[in-house]
C-alpha cells in the first residue's frame, strides 16, 4: 500500500545544509501495524510529514497504492505527537472533525462521532470540552478523529509519549483492541520499545541522523496480543536486540543506555 522509496531530507540553513534523511525505504501494507522506532532527533516525525505531504523531500518519492503523492496532502489521517483538540469545540465536534474535512457535511458527521464515541469508553461526553477531560480521554478522541477520516492509512506520532506511564500502558492496551477490530493501515513512530513491539506486525529500526534504515524486524507474535506478551523470554531478547540497535545506530555501543526503554 504505501511505499517509501529512497526518500532523502535536507534542510538549508543558509550556510549548510543539514541532511535529515538519507535514502530512507520502508513499506507498509495494507492492514499492517508497522512502528519505526530510532535514536531522538533521528528524522522520524520528518518522515511522517513527507508521507503526509506537508513538506517534499528533496529526493525519492512516496508511493500510495503506486500513485507518487510525493508534497501532496489529504491522503492520510495523522495524529501527531499532541492532541491538538480544539479547545472551543465539543467532544463530537472535535472527532467528526476529520469527516467534515473531507466534505462530510456537520450534522452527518457529528452523528458517526456520537455513534462512536461509547466504543471508545466516552460516552455521556459528547458535550464535553477537552479541558473537562483527562490526558488519556484527549488522546482518545483525537485517535477517533483519525480513524474516523476516510484515508486508509494513519500516521501517528508518538500519540502516547507525553502521557504518564499507568495511562500510556492503559492507552496502549486500548489502541490495540480497538485497532485488532477494524484493522486500519497503521505507521506509527515511538520511541518505546516495548511500546513498539507490543504493537506491531513489523518494526523499522533507524539510524541517527541522517537516517536510514538499520534493520527490518518481523515481530514473531501472534494476534490477538495480550498483557502476559510483555513478560514473554522472546519479547525480552528482541528488546535486548533493539536496544543494542538503537546504541550503534546512535554511533556508539555505548550511547545504548541513552535509549528509553518501557
Amino acid at each position: 500500500m504505501l511505499v517509501c522509496d529512497r526518500l532523502s531530507m535536507a534542510y538549508d540553513n543558509g550556510k549548510r545544509k543539514l541532511a535529515v534523511l538519507d535514502g530512507l525505504t520502508l513499506h507498509v501494507s495494507r492492514g499492517e501495524f508497522v512502528s519505526v522506532i530510532g535514536p531522538s532527533g533521528s528524522g522520524k516525525s520528518t518522515l511522517l510529514h513527507i508521507i503526509g505531504g506537508l513538506i517534499a523531500p528533496t529526493s525519492g518519492a512516496v508511493l500510495l497504492d503506486g500513485v507518487d503523492i510525493s508534497g501532496r496532502t489529504g491522503h492520510v489521517s495523522y495524529m501527531p505527537q499532541h492532541n491538538t483538540l480544539f479547545p472551543w469545540r465539543t467532544v463530537e465536534d472535535n472527532a467528526a472533525l476529520g469527516l467534515e474535512v473531507a466534505g462530510t457535511p456537520l450534522r452527518e458527521a457529528r452523528r458517526t462521532a456520537r455513534e462512536w464515541l461509547p466504543r471508545i469508553g466516552l460516552g455521556g461526553y459528547e458535550k464535553a470540552y477537552p479541558h473537562e477531560l483527562s490526558g488519556g480521554m484527549q488522546q482518545r478522541v483525537a485517535f477517533l478523529r483519525a480513524l474516523l477520516g476516510p484515508q486508509e492509512l494513519m500516521c501517528l506520532d508518538e500519540p502516547f509519549g507525553a502521557l504518564d506511564a499507568l495511562t500510556r500502558y492503559d492507552m496502549q492496551r486500548w489502541l490495540l483492541e480497538i485497532w485488532e477490530q477494524h484493522r486500519r493501515t497503521v505507521l506509527f513512530v515511538t520511541h518505546s520499545i516495548e511500546e513498539a513491539l507490543f504493537l506491531s506486525d513489523r518494526i523499522y529500526v533507524l539510524s541517527a541522523k541522517p537516517a536510514k534504515v538499520v534493520r527490518e524486524i518481523e515481530v514473531p507474535f501472534a494476534r490477538p496480543r495480550r498483557p502476559a506478551l510483555l513478560s514473554d523470554p522472546e519479547l525480552i531478547r528482541l528488546k535486548s536486540e533493539i536496544h543494542h540497535l538503537l546504541g550503534y545506530a546512535n554511533g556508539s555501543p555505548s550511547h545504548a543506555g541513552a535509549v528509553p526503554i518501557e
